[in-house]
């Protein structure tokens, strides 16, 4: 296995923090999770850590809040946060940094901010069915039930893609990393 670098090491504690600095901005949604700025974070961290390292960024974040640091959203900690209702997106978070960092490598994806975008749609949807399954796992609910109670995410979750687009495209050239 490679060693991470010091500037490896910098980067991959840089999201975990950043998601901490922010898990008090939220919108509470009743029974569901709260709404959260934490897909900015996974996302950026995928696109630019690619996916070794986005999704290791994110298992950092994982383990940061279980063992009793606030990182969580409405600064919760503690494995029974992983183990409630937010625990599938908690999870989700991992497999999606990877993927999104895994199809952001792909040449022809990388080329057109349409196809980022797309990536980064998909990358929610690997969140959401992390989520909708937990969820439908804990409830004993129909998945499908669970994840047509989602709607009131889509619009938020779009505003933080393109958040990320925006951010993204003006950082690209500046930032690079190895695969």
């Amino acid at each position: 296995m490679k060693r991470l670098s010091v500037r490896e090491m910098s980067l991959v504690a840089l999201f975990p923090a950043m998601m901490a600095a922010t898990a008090g901005v939220s919108i509470p949604l009743g029974d569901l999770p709260a709404v959260s700025l934490q897909t900015i974070f996974v996302f950026m961290a995928a696109l630019l850590l690619g996916p070794r390292l986005g999704s290791l960024s994110m298992i950092v974040y994982v383990f940061m809040g279980i063992i009793g640091l606030p990182v969580f959203s409405n600064f919760r900690s503690g494995l029974g946060v992983i183990t409630g209702g937010s625990g599938g997106f908690i999870i989700g978070f991992i497999f999606s940094a990877y993927l999104v960092g895994f199809m952001k490598n792909i040449n022809f994806l990388n080329k057109k901010i349409w196809y980022i975008f797309l990536v980064l749609v998909l990358g929610n949807v690997v969140i959401y069915m992390f989520g909708a399954s937990y969820i439908s796992y804990l409830l004993n609910t129909s998945f499908l039930t669970t994840l047509a109670t989602f709607s009131p995410y889509l619009l938020g979750d779009l505003l933080k893609i393109i958040v990320v687009l925006y951010v993204y495209i003006r950082i690209r050239p500046h930032f690079t990393y190895e695969a």
